[in-house]
Protein backbone atom coordinates (compact mmCIF):
# COMPACT_ATOMS: atom_id res chain seq x y z
CA UNK A 1 0.00 0.00 0.00
CA UNK A 2 1.53 3.30 -1.10
CA UNK A 3 1.29 6.50 0.94
CA UNK A 4 -1.72 7.89 -0.91
CA UNK A 5 -3.69 4.69 -0.45
CA UNK A 6 -2.61 4.54 3.19
CA UNK A 7 -3.91 8.05 3.81
CA UNK A 8 -7.21 7.43 2.02
CA UNK A 9 -7.73 4.21 3.96
CA UNK A 10 -7.08 6.00 7.24
CA UNK A 11 -9.56 8.76 6.36
CA UNK A 12 -12.19 6.21 5.34
CA UNK A 13 -11.79 4.33 8.60
CA UNK A 14 -12.00 7.53 10.62
CA UNK A 15 -15.24 8.54 8.91
CA UNK A 16 -16.59 5.03 9.46
CA UNK A 17 -15.91 5.28 13.20
CA UNK A 18 -12.91 2.94 13.24
CA UNK A 19 -10.89 5.44 15.19
CA UNK A 20 -8.10 3.37 16.62
CA UNK A 21 -7.30 1.77 13.27
CA UNK A 22 -7.33 5.16 11.55
CA UNK A 23 -4.96 6.65 14.09
CA UNK A 24 -2.58 3.69 13.78
CA UNK A 25 -2.46 4.04 9.99
CA UNK A 26 -1.81 7.78 10.22
CA UNK A 27 0.97 7.25 12.76
CA UNK A 28 2.55 4.78 10.35
CA UNK A 29 2.20 7.32 7.54
CA UNK A 30 3.83 10.26 9.37
CA UNK A 31 6.69 8.03 10.48
CA UNK A 32 7.49 7.22 6.86
CA UNK A 33 6.42 10.61 5.46
CA UNK A 34 6.81 13.32 8.16
CA UNK A 35 6.01 16.09 5.65
CA UNK A 36 2.46 14.89 5.01
CA UNK A 37 0.47 17.92 6.20
CA UNK A 38 -3.02 16.44 5.97
CA UNK A 39 -1.93 13.39 7.93
CA UNK A 40 -0.80 15.64 10.78
CA UNK A 41 -4.10 17.54 10.64
CA UNK A 42 -6.10 14.33 10.82
CA UNK A 43 -3.97 13.15 13.71
CA UNK A 44 -4.70 16.37 15.59
CA UNK A 45 -8.32 15.27 15.55
CA UNK A 46 -7.76 11.59 16.23
CA UNK A 47 -5.49 11.77 19.26
CA UNK A 48 -6.88 12.28 22.72
CA UNK A 49 -4.20 14.03 24.73
CA UNK A 50 -4.04 17.85 24.44
CA UNK A 51 -0.26 17.77 24.16
CA UNK A 52 -0.49 15.35 21.21
CA UNK A 53 -3.04 17.57 19.48
CA UNK A 54 -0.78 20.59 19.86
CA UNK A 55 2.24 18.72 18.51
CA UNK A 56 0.33 17.54 15.46
CA UNK A 57 -0.94 21.03 14.70
CA UNK A 58 2.56 22.49 15.17
CA UNK A 59 3.94 19.98 12.67
CA UNK A 60 1.19 20.84 10.16
CA UNK A 61 1.81 24.56 10.64
CA UNK A 62 5.55 24.09 10.16
CA UNK A 63 4.88 22.37 6.85
CA UNK A 64 2.40 25.01 5.69
CA UNK A 65 2.40 28.28 7.66
CA UNK A 66 -0.08 29.83 5.18
CA UNK A 67 -3.12 28.13 6.70
CA UNK A 68 -4.78 30.52 9.16
CA UNK A 69 -7.22 27.81 10.27
CA UNK A 70 -4.37 25.70 11.60
CA UNK A 71 -2.86 28.62 13.49
CA UNK A 72 -6.26 29.54 14.92
CA UNK A 73 -6.89 26.00 16.10
CA UNK A 74 -3.40 25.75 17.61
CA UNK A 75 -3.80 29.04 19.50
CA UNK A 76 -7.14 27.90 20.87
CA UNK A 77 -5.68 24.63 22.13
CA UNK A 78 -2.72 26.35 23.76
CA UNK A 79 -4.98 28.80 25.51
CA UNK A 80 -7.41 26.11 26.65
CA UNK A 81 -5.00 23.54 27.94
CA UNK A 82 -1.81 25.56 28.52
CA UNK A 83 0.04 22.40 27.66
CA UNK A 84 3.82 22.20 27.56
CA UNK A 85 5.00 21.60 24.03
CA UNK A 86 7.08 18.55 23.29
CA UNK A 87 9.58 18.01 20.44
CA UNK A 88 8.20 17.14 17.05
CA UNK A 89 9.74 13.66 17.21
CA UNK A 90 7.74 12.71 20.32
CA UNK A 91 5.23 9.93 19.83
CA UNK A 92 1.49 10.18 20.38
CA UNK A 93 -0.79 8.68 22.98
CA UNK A 94 -3.07 5.89 21.75
CA UNK A 95 -6.00 6.01 24.13
CA UNK A 96 -9.32 6.98 22.59
CA UNK A 97 -10.64 9.32 19.91
CA UNK A 98 -12.00 12.81 20.18
CA UNK A 99 -12.66 14.29 16.72
CA UNK A 100 -12.76 18.04 16.13
CA UNK A 101 -14.80 18.27 12.97
CA UNK A 102 -14.18 21.89 12.05
CA UNK A 103 -10.48 21.78 11.22
CA UNK A 104 -10.25 19.41 8.30
CA UNK A 105 -13.20 20.70 6.30
CA UNK A 106 -11.83 24.25 6.63
CA UNK A 107 -8.45 23.09 5.35
CA UNK A 108 -10.02 21.24 2.44
CA UNK A 109 -12.24 24.21 1.60
CA UNK A 110 -9.22 26.52 1.60
CA UNK A 111 -7.51 24.16 -0.88
CA UNK A 112 -10.53 24.34 -3.17
CA UNK A 113 -10.55 28.13 -3.00
CA UNK A 114 -6.89 28.20 -3.96
CA UNK A 115 -7.54 25.92 -6.93
CA UNK A 116 -10.32 28.14 -8.24
CA UNK A 117 -8.32 31.30 -7.62
CA UNK A 118 -5.45 29.78 -9.62
CA UNK A 119 -7.78 29.27 -12.59
CA UNK A 120 -7.98 25.49 -12.29
CA UNK A 121 -11.74 25.62 -12.70
CA UNK A 122 -12.52 22.04 -13.69
CA UNK A 123 -10.52 20.47 -10.88
CA UNK A 124 -11.82 23.07 -8.43
CA UNK A 125 -15.46 22.43 -9.36
CA UNK A 126 -15.05 18.68 -9.10
CA UNK A 127 -13.46 18.91 -5.66
CA UNK A 128 -16.05 21.45 -4.54
CA UNK A 129 -18.89 19.17 -5.68
CA UNK A 130 -17.36 16.27 -3.75
CA UNK A 131 -16.86 18.53 -0.73
CA UNK A 132 -20.51 19.63 -0.78
CA UNK A 133 -21.70 16.04 -0.98
CA UNK A 134 -20.02 15.49 2.39
CA UNK A 135 -20.82 18.90 3.91
CA UNK A 136 -24.28 19.68 2.55
CA UNK A 137 -24.85 22.51 5.05
CA UNK A 138 -21.66 24.42 4.25
CA UNK A 139 -23.06 27.82 3.24
CA UNK A 140 -19.73 29.27 2.09
CA UNK A 141 -19.18 26.19 -0.06
CA UNK A 142 -22.51 26.60 -1.84
CA UNK A 143 -21.85 30.29 -2.36
CA UNK A 144 -18.48 29.44 -3.89
CA UNK A 145 -20.33 27.10 -6.25
CA UNK A 146 -22.71 29.94 -7.17
CA UNK A 147 -19.75 32.10 -8.10
CA UNK A 148 -17.95 29.40 -10.10
CA UNK A 149 -20.75 27.26 -11.57
CA UNK A 150 -20.16 26.15 -15.14
CA UNK A 151 -23.85 26.31 -16.13
CA UNK A 152 -26.79 28.46 -15.13
CA UNK A 153 -28.71 25.38 -13.99
CA UNK A 154 -25.93 24.47 -11.56
CA UNK A 155 -25.80 28.07 -10.39
CA UNK A 156 -29.53 28.06 -9.65
CA UNK A 157 -29.19 24.78 -7.75
CA UNK A 158 -26.39 26.24 -5.65
CA UNK A 159 -28.45 29.39 -5.01
CA UNK A 160 -31.31 27.23 -3.77
CA UNK A 161 -28.99 25.61 -1.23
CA UNK A 162 -27.66 29.01 -0.13
CA UNK A 163 -31.18 30.27 0.51
CA UNK A 164 -32.09 27.01 2.23
CA UNK A 165 -29.33 27.76 4.73
CA UNK A 166 -29.66 31.55 4.87
CA UNK A 167 -32.63 33.38 3.39
CA UNK A 168 -31.06 36.71 4.36
CA UNK A 169 -27.85 36.24 2.35
CA UNK A 170 -27.00 39.81 1.30
CA UNK A 171 -25.50 39.00 -2.10
CA UNK A 172 -28.22 36.75 -3.49
CA UNK A 173 -30.43 39.54 -4.94
CA UNK A 174 -27.56 40.99 -6.96
CA UNK A 175 -26.77 37.55 -8.43
CA UNK A 176 -30.40 36.82 -9.27
CA UNK A 177 -30.71 40.16 -11.04
CA UNK A 178 -28.12 38.99 -13.57
CA UNK A 179 -29.89 35.70 -14.41
CA UNK A 180 -31.85 35.36 -17.64
CA UNK A 181 -33.86 32.15 -17.12
CA UNK A 182 -34.64 29.74 -19.93
CA UNK A 183 -37.66 27.43 -20.17
CA UNK A 184 -35.80 24.83 -18.13
CA UNK A 185 -35.05 27.35 -15.36
CA UNK A 186 -38.55 28.65 -14.61
CA UNK A 187 -39.24 26.07 -11.89
CA UNK A 188 -35.93 26.83 -10.14
CA UNK A 189 -36.59 30.57 -10.33
CA UNK A 190 -40.04 30.09 -8.81
CA UNK A 191 -38.52 28.08 -5.99
CA UNK A 192 -35.85 30.71 -5.32
CA UNK A 193 -38.37 33.54 -5.13
CA UNK A 194 -40.56 31.38 -2.92
CA UNK A 195 -37.65 30.99 -0.48
CA UNK A 196 -37.22 34.78 -0.60
CA UNK A 197 -40.98 35.14 0.06
CA UNK A 198 -41.35 37.30 -3.05
CA UNK A 199 -44.69 35.72 -3.83
CA UNK A 200 -45.61 37.69 -6.97
CA UNK A 201 -42.40 36.73 -8.78
CA UNK A 202 -42.62 33.16 -7.54
CA UNK A 203 -46.18 32.84 -8.87
CA UNK A 204 -45.10 34.31 -12.21
CA UNK A 205 -42.33 31.75 -12.72
CA UNK A 206 -44.39 28.82 -11.48
CA UNK A 207 -47.07 29.71 -14.01
CA UNK A 208 -44.46 29.78 -16.75
CA UNK A 209 -43.10 26.45 -15.51
CA UNK A 210 -46.54 24.92 -16.18
CA UNK A 211 -45.63 25.19 -19.86
CA UNK A 212 -42.18 23.66 -19.42
CA UNK A 213 -41.18 20.90 -21.84
CA UNK A 214 -40.07 18.86 -18.81
CA UNK A 215 -42.94 16.85 -17.36
CA UNK A 216 -41.47 16.75 -13.84
CA UNK A 217 -41.18 20.55 -13.81
CA UNK A 218 -44.81 20.91 -14.79
CA UNK A 219 -45.95 18.59 -12.01
CA UNK A 220 -43.85 20.32 -9.35
CA UNK A 221 -45.02 23.76 -10.48
CA UNK A 222 -48.62 22.57 -10.35
CA UNK A 223 -48.05 21.33 -6.81
CA UNK A 224 -46.39 24.53 -5.51
CA UNK A 225 -48.55 27.08 -7.32
CA UNK A 226 -51.68 26.91 -5.05
CA UNK A 227 -49.63 27.70 -1.94
CA UNK A 228 -47.84 30.61 -3.59
CA UNK A 229 -51.08 31.99 -5.06
CA UNK A 230 -52.66 31.88 -1.61
CA UNK A 231 -49.72 33.85 -0.23
CA UNK A 232 -50.19 36.43 -2.99
CA UNK A 233 -53.88 36.72 -2.05
CA UNK A 234 -53.08 37.11 1.64
CA UNK A 235 -50.42 39.73 0.91
CA UNK A 236 -53.02 41.84 -0.94
CA UNK A 237 -55.54 41.80 1.91
CA UNK A 238 -55.88 45.20 3.56
CA UNK A 239 -56.42 44.79 7.26
CA UNK A 240 -58.43 47.27 9.31
CA UNK A 241 -56.38 49.22 11.79
CA UNK A 242 -56.94 48.41 15.49
CA UNK A 243 -57.96 52.01 16.16
CA UNK A 244 -60.71 51.82 13.52
CA UNK A 245 -61.92 48.55 15.01
CA UNK A 246 -62.17 50.11 18.46
CA UNK A 247 -64.16 53.10 17.13
CA UNK A 248 -66.48 50.85 15.11
CA UNK A 249 -67.24 48.66 18.13
CA UNK A 250 -67.93 51.69 20.30
CA UNK A 251 -70.23 53.32 17.74
CA UNK A 252 -73.27 51.03 18.14
CA UNK A 253 -73.66 51.27 21.94
CA UNK A 254 -72.98 55.01 21.76
CA UNK A 255 -75.83 55.54 19.26
CA UNK A 256 -78.16 53.44 21.43
CA UNK A 257 -77.31 55.43 24.56
CA UNK A 258 -77.74 58.72 22.68
CA UNK A 259 -81.16 57.57 21.47
CA UNK A 260 -82.24 56.72 25.03
CA UNK A 261 -81.07 60.16 26.17
CA UNK A 262 -83.18 61.80 23.45
CA UNK A 263 -86.19 59.71 24.47
CA UNK A 264 -85.63 60.77 28.07
CA UNK A 265 -85.68 64.42 26.98
CA UNK A 266 -88.88 63.96 24.98
CA UNK A 267 -87.01 63.92 21.63
CA UNK A 268 -86.02 67.54 22.23
CA UNK A 269 -82.21 67.74 21.87
CA UNK A 270 -82.06 71.28 23.26
CA UNK A 271 -83.75 70.17 26.46
CA UNK A 272 -81.33 67.34 27.24
CA UNK A 273 -80.09 67.48 30.81
CA UNK A 274 -76.45 68.62 31.19
CA UNK A 275 -75.92 65.58 33.40
CA UNK A 276 -76.98 63.29 30.57
CA UNK A 277 -74.77 65.17 28.09
CA UNK A 278 -71.82 64.66 30.39
CA UNK A 279 -72.87 61.05 30.93
CA UNK A 280 -72.90 60.51 27.15
CA UNK A 281 -69.31 61.73 26.88
CA UNK A 282 -68.23 59.55 29.80
CA UNK A 283 -70.03 56.58 28.25
CA UNK A 284 -68.20 57.06 24.95
CA UNK A 285 -64.86 57.38 26.76
CA UNK A 286 -65.52 54.18 28.70
CA UNK A 287 -66.36 52.24 25.54
CA UNK A 288 -63.25 53.51 23.75
CA UNK A 289 -61.08 52.67 26.75
CA UNK A 290 -62.52 49.16 27.05
CA UNK A 291 -62.19 48.49 23.33
CA UNK A 292 -58.65 49.81 23.33
CA UNK A 293 -57.65 47.52 26.17
CA UNK A 294 -59.07 44.53 24.27
CA UNK A 295 -58.01 45.23 20.69
CA UNK A 296 -55.27 47.88 20.82
CA UNK A 297 -53.47 47.56 24.18
CA UNK A 298 -50.18 48.87 22.76
CA UNK A 299 -51.67 52.26 21.87
CA UNK A 300 -49.25 55.04 22.98
CA UNK A 301 -51.94 56.77 25.05
CA UNK A 302 -52.71 53.60 26.99
CA UNK A 303 -49.04 52.91 27.63
CA UNK A 304 -48.58 56.50 28.79
CA UNK A 305 -51.46 56.14 31.23
CA UNK A 306 -50.14 52.87 32.53
CA UNK A 307 -46.62 54.19 32.76
CA UNK A 308 -45.33 50.72 31.95
CA UNK A 309 -45.44 47.94 29.36
CA UNK A 310 -48.63 46.04 28.59
CA UNK A 311 -49.45 43.53 31.28
CA UNK A 312 -52.56 42.09 32.88
CA UNK A 313 -51.65 43.52 36.28
CA UNK A 314 -51.45 47.09 34.97
CA UNK A 315 -54.53 46.65 32.77
CA UNK A 316 -56.77 45.94 35.76
CA UNK A 317 -57.09 49.55 37.04
CA UNK A 318 -57.86 50.79 33.53
CA UNK A 319 -60.43 48.02 33.04
CA UNK A 320 -62.17 49.06 36.26
CA UNK A 321 -62.18 52.69 35.13
CA UNK A 322 -63.65 51.67 31.76
CA UNK A 323 -66.40 49.62 33.43
CA UNK A 324 -67.23 52.50 35.75
CA UNK A 325 -67.40 54.95 32.81
CA UNK A 326 -69.87 52.68 31.02
CA UNK A 327 -72.02 51.64 33.99
CA UNK A 328 -72.38 55.00 35.79
CA UNK A 329 -74.00 56.90 32.86
CA UNK A 330 -76.43 54.00 32.40
CA UNK A 331 -77.32 54.13 36.11
CA UNK A 332 -77.81 57.90 35.95
CA UNK A 333 -80.08 57.53 32.93
CA UNK A 334 -82.01 54.77 34.68
CA UNK A 335 -82.45 56.83 37.86
CA UNK A 336 -83.69 59.85 35.88
CA UNK A 337 -86.13 57.66 34.01
CA UNK A 338 -87.44 56.17 37.28
CA UNK A 339 -87.77 59.60 38.89
CA UNK A 340 -89.65 60.86 35.85
CA UNK A 341 -91.92 57.83 35.95
CA UNK A 342 -92.63 58.38 39.66
CA UNK A 343 -93.40 62.04 39.02
CA UNK A 344 -95.77 60.99 36.25
CA UNK A 345 -97.54 58.57 38.63
CA UNK A 346 -97.91 61.35 41.23
CA UNK A 347 -99.51 63.61 38.63
CA UNK A 348 -102.01 60.90 37.73
CA UNK A 349 -102.91 60.33 41.38
CA UNK A 350 -103.52 64.03 41.94
CA UNK A 351 -105.83 64.14 38.97
CA UNK A 352 -107.80 61.20 40.29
Amino acid sequence: MNRTELFQTAVTKAKAGERTQARTLLLELVESEPKHELAWLWLSELVDEPEDKIIALENALTLNPQRPQTQKRLNALRQKYAAAREPVEEHFGHNGFNPIAATLDEVEFADIQQLLAAGKMQAGREQLAAFLRRYANHEAGWWLMVQNADTQTNQLTALDHVLRLNRQHPEVPSIMATITPTNEDFLAMGRLYERLEQWDKSEYYYKRALKSPINADRLLAQKRLPHVSEQVRLANIKYTSPAATVVRLALGPTLLYTLLVLVQSGLKPLQVSPVLCLGNLVFIAGLLLWGGLLYYPEHPWLERWRGTAVSAAHNLPLRLIAIACVVLPILVLLLLAISRLLAFDLDLNSLL
